[in-house]
């Protein structure tokens, strides 16, 4: 044998099962022992086995309890019975609690031996034609209980294609009754899309080996089941495999087809998963592709700022010049703020639940999806004094851009969205109708003016893969995705549409008492300073203008257009340069190994990372390790010269 079956003797006599070890492992098996029942479950709680031996007369639990349990955890389990008894009837009762075969003490070893052969080639004819072996292994008893009971749909059709049996899953998933199915055609499960593969998989004439293939279709819910149940989604996933039945050998000549016997397993949750992969995938390279442009974005601000902020030394508020550069700056400012939202968009931070003004979160993303979708207007209506309410802000942000969206999709041709914010307090009773308890609560409502839904599809709206979109258009999972969001924000979303006239979704979440703390950046001006400052970065433009600046405000300055470059400067020029300013992101060598071999020379080497991304991830990780500060791009001359001159005033004396 290529692998060593698996068995396991239990019996209160240890001479016994210590003979019978070695006689097995001598022929190849591989042999666990128990002289208890107790002690068999716990070995078969981590263990399974191809072939049982229990011996019925044992103290504690005997053979057929032992055999029970067995059986509960492993329907398909392979037991041989043995006792010194000397009667008919515990060989019986064996037989019919599902036991393979019953051996009497004493008995040779080569009826031992002959019996576990013959064991396990019927394990092996049972896993190869498990469609057949069912009804010539199993007791009627058996066969009714593995039957009814499996999670799976198992059917048999007629020759005509009309069900003659069912078992007890097609009530309990489909909702269908024995009474309802009988006699029908399985067409009437199915959705016309379905039909023509179904002809070839589900009243199946195939056998063999190419019964083991497959195929993924939906099978239509009972509308009784579905009205008693009205979240319910109207279908499920099924793969289903089928073989036919004959009247003799199907090696045979002249066979009759007799129908077919099938086996359909509920996929939906596996389906769901797998759309939720996909779906996770591609926000994974949306967010990879929205940090890069980003990321390319600062530094293309940053030529900009800087020159800007170069340009602005010297002059005075009255000088036409002062208000464009100003006004570039301006510019330049509402840029690095697009990129700040693709990089938070980008970014996979943890689950951060804080008191925050929804209204702030509202104003932005007014703005932001008002730019991306000109021909659509926002209009927003906010109330004064909100209440704050404890939110993770980018899964909420998230739930109100997929509403936009939503809005957007069903305004082909233009239209208006209006968001409003209101406080509001909920009566109990009107509480308890969305699933919450009566308290204080912030609403946001989105309102479009696009097409509307009927009740139908109002009813499906939050489904997982529901959808009114074409074939490649959407998941389905955008909705679905927002009303489990605000579920576990403790809220509630509700919908209300009109077919022509548009749709309205609004969101309540819990207020907090908790106030909102802001971060504050106080004005600064830019300060002069002295010492030699080493640029490490790959882009030209940034060294040229980040030179210029720190130029202007009295520092030396070198450059370096990689790791490598900056290594051999700084080696050279240790105890004359003050403050590395470090890009964290290069070709070859990275901001972060670049680093690594510039503390390795010097220690107490002053650095101050720069990125077009934002703190968060590599960047944090760098800090950790020492970096003295952090500078995303664009940053300007008073931000960029402030930031030098507090890491120079902190470092050691040389």
């Amino acid at each position: 044998m290529t692998m060593a079956s698996k068995i396991i003797i239990v019996d209160d006599e240890e001479r016994f099962l210590e003979s019978q070890k070695i006689l097995l492992e001598l022929d190849g098996f591989s042999v666990d022992l128990a002289s208890s029942g107790l002690d068999a479950i716990a070995m078969f709680e981590v263990r399974r086995y191809d072939l049982y031996i229990f011996d019925i007369n044992m103290p504690e639990m005997n053979g057929f309890q032992l055999m029970k349990e067995v059986l509960g955890a492993d329907p398909e389990a392979l037991i041989i019975m043995m006792t010194g008894d000397v009667s008919v009837d515990s060989a019986v009762h064996s037989m019919k609690m599902g036991a393979y075969d019953y051996l009497k003490k004493p008995f040779e070893y080569e009826d031992l031996l002959k019996t576990i052969k013959n064991a396990l080639e019927k394990r092996k004819l049972i896993i190869e034609n498990r469609a057949y072996s069912y009804r010539l292994q199993l007791t009627e008893k058996f066969y009714q209980s593995m039957v009814h009971h499996s999670p799976d749909l198992i059917y048999v059709l007629g020759p005509g294609g009309r069900f003659t049996f069912i078992n007890k899953a097609f009530e309990r998933i489909l909702g269908y009754r024995r009474e309802e199915l009988i006699g029908k055609s399985y067409k009437m499960l199915l959705f016309q899309e379905d039909f023509i593969k179904s002809e070839f998989y589900f009243n199946e004439r195939r056998t063999g080996e190419r019964v083991s293939s497959s195929v993924e279709m939906k099978l239509r819910r009972s509308e009784t089941f579905l009205g008693g149940h009205p979240t319910e989604v109207s279908y499920i996933f099924i793969e289903l495999k089928a073989t036919g039945v004959y009247d003799r050998a199907i090696t045979e000549k002249g066979k009759k087809f007799l129908g077919t016997y099938g086996v359909a397993r509920d996929m939906t949750y596996r389906k769901q998963l797998e759309y939720q992969l996909i779906h996770a995938q591609k926000m994974d390279a949306i967010g990879t592709l929205a940090g890069g442009i980003a990321h390319d974005f600062n530094n293309i601000l940053m030529g900009i700022q800087g020159y800007s902020s170069l340009l602005l030394i010297g002059l005075k508020p009255d000088d036409p010049r002062y208000i464009k550069l100003v006004s570039i700056d301006q510019y330049v400012r509402s840029g690095a703020e697009l990129t700040r939202q693709l990089l938070d968009f980008a970014s996979d931070t943890n689950y951060n639940v804080r008191p925050a003004n929804l209204n702030t979160m509202l104003k932005k993303s007014i703005s932001m999806f008002g730019r991306a979708k000109k021909e659509i207007r926002i209009h927003g209506n906010l109330q004064k004094g909100l209440w704050a309410a404890e939110v993770d802000e980018g899964q909420i942000s998230q739930v109100i851009l997929n509403l936009y969206v939503n809005a957007w999709q069903a305004m082909p041709n233009g239209g208006e969205v209006h968001v409003t914010s209101e406080n509001v307090s909920l009566m109990r009773i009107e509480a308890e109708e969305m699933g919450l308890g009566g308290g204080n609560y912030v609403r946001i409502t989105v309102r479009d003016t696009g097409i509307g839904m009927d009740e139908a599809t109002m009813r499906r709206i939050f489904e997982p893969f529901f959808t009114t979109k074409k074939k490649m258009s959407g998941t389905g999972l955008g909705l679905s995705s927002a009303y489990g969001i605000i579920k576990s924000h403790s809220g509630a979303i509700t919908v209300s549409s009109i077919l022509g006239k548009g749709s309205t979704f609004s969101l309540y979440l819990p207020s907090t008492e908790k106030r909102v703390v802001y971060e504050i950046k106080p004005p600064s001006l830019p300060v002069s300073g002295r010492g030699t400052v080493l640029i490490i970065d790959d882009e030209e433009n940034i060294i040229n203008v980040t030179r210029e600046m720190l130029e202007s405000v009295g520092y030396t300055v070198m450059t370096a257009k990689n790791g490598n470059e900056a290594i051999d400067l700084f080696r050279k020029n240790s105890s004359l340069i003050d403050v590395l300013l470090l890009d964290m992101i290069m070709p070859g060598m990275s901001g972060s190994e670049t680093m690594k071999h510039i503390r390795n020379i010097n220690p107490d080497a002053r650095i101050l990372l720069s990125s077009g991304y934002g703190r968060e991830g590599i960047a944090e990780d760098i800090l950790s390790r020492g970096c003295d500060g952090f500078i995303q791009k664009p940053y300007d001359l008073e931000r960029l010269s402030n930031m030098i001159m507090s890491i120079c005033e902190n470092r050691p004396e040389k």
